[in-house]
């Protein structure tokens, strides 16, 4: 059964579905979703951070580090990349150089079969994220964008009505269901504004902030402050074969379906400790350092170029796109800290 015979048979068989199942069905289909074959990569549909070059995995080696200080130097470290996709972030950190290296436990969390079979070796690849982590770092980049979430539209009425997917005249067609479950507390100020309710993200947030004794989650994605945002500002996205467009109902499974994340909606469960664009936090492990030190190594090596020559040479296109204020580098990193009972005491005596 294809994803639209999925998707059409539902919709016979319930009525019209919250767009959190058109978009679980048409993103993790098993056989047939988006994520069961499509994904980031240059030959595939789009492009993250750690697909622009081996710069970013050397960063968060760096920042790792970092991390694993701030815990006390543990004697064990758990790293777990949650949407590990097929492990290039893992391959690029594995083979960097940083202190805790033979410390650390490489976990990655992917929820496609086909996306885990591509994992290094070195690293234990799982479905679900463990749940008692006594030293640990979660790291999700462009996770929370793809998690389902429904959409709500107000009316003239007064209200926030849910957007919900039907069939109209043999195609799919939106439409506009009254809805008390999930109503956003957002004040209607103009009629026809839309806003995600991203219930799943807090869930998963949740999860995470649980799952650690001691530690730190962290997220990157596009993100606002908090909805509604200006007409003008497209949240809800869709990618396939580097193309954007902004219809999700016109061949489901085929494109990446994504939303910006509202930043007030993630407080709700905990008040993050940190917020910074990414062309910030990369600056701040040094980024540019890396750039200068890639240039003497490639002048050095120019004549008879090795592998990492090479590598060294392509640092000053990776971190200009790494650093753009409107593309990766306007990307928000956000950090929740998460304290065992006998640190919190100490912080509060």
């Amino acid at each position: 059964m294809t994803i639209e015979e999925t998707i059409y048979k539902a919709i016979t068989e319930n009525g019209p579905i919250p767009f959190s199942q058109f978009m679980t069905m048409a993103l993790y289909d098993p056989e047939n979703g988006f994520y069961a074959t499509g994904g980031a990569g240059r030959r595939r549909d789009f492009i993250t951070s750690p697909e622009s070059g081996p710069l970013f995995g050397k960063l968060v080696a760096t920042a790792i580090d970092q991390w694993w200080q701030e815990l006390g130097n543990p004697a064990d470290l758990t790293f777990i990349e949650v949407g590990a996709g097929k492990g290039t972030l893992a391959r690029t950190i594995l083979r960097s150089e940083f202190e805790c290296r033979d410390k650390l436990k490489y976990l990655g969390i992917e929820i496609s079969g086909f996306q885990r079979s591509k994992h290094p070796s070195e690293i234990e690849s799982s479905e679900t994220m463990p749940t008692d982590v006594e030293n640990g770092i979660i790291f999700a980049n462009e996770l929370l964008d793809n998690l389902p979430f429904d959409i709500f539209e107000s009316t003239k009425d007064g209200k926030w009505k849910q957007v919900c997917i039907g069939i109209e005249n043999g195609g799919l067609k939106e439409i506009l269901v009254e809805e008390t479950i999930g109503q956003p507390d957002y004040e209607i100020e103009e009629i026809g504004i839309r806003v995600p309710s991203q219930k799943a993200a807090q869930d998963w947030l949740e999860k995470a902030l649980k799952s650690l004794r001691k530690g730190r989650v962290i997220v990157i994605d596009y993100a606002v402050e908090n909805f509604p945002v200006s007409p003008d500002h497209n949240w809800l996205r869709t990618y396939s074969n580097h193309e954007r467009s902004h219809d999700p109902l016109s061949n489901p499974g085929t494109k990446d379906i994504t939303s910006d994340i509202d930043i007030s909606q993630l407080q709700k469960i905990q008040t993050p400790a940190l917020i910074r664009t990414q062309s910030q936090w990369l600056k701040g492990l040094g980024i540019d350092e890396l750039v200068n030190e890639g240039k003497r190594y490639w002048l050095e090596n120019v004549q008879r170029p090795d592998v990492v020559a090479l590598e060294a040479r392509s640092r000053a296109t990776e971190s200009k796109a790494l650093l753009d204020d409107n593309g990766l580098g306007g990307f928000k990193v956000i950090e929740w800290d998460v304290k065992s009972s006998n640190q919190i005491a100490q912080d509060n005596p």
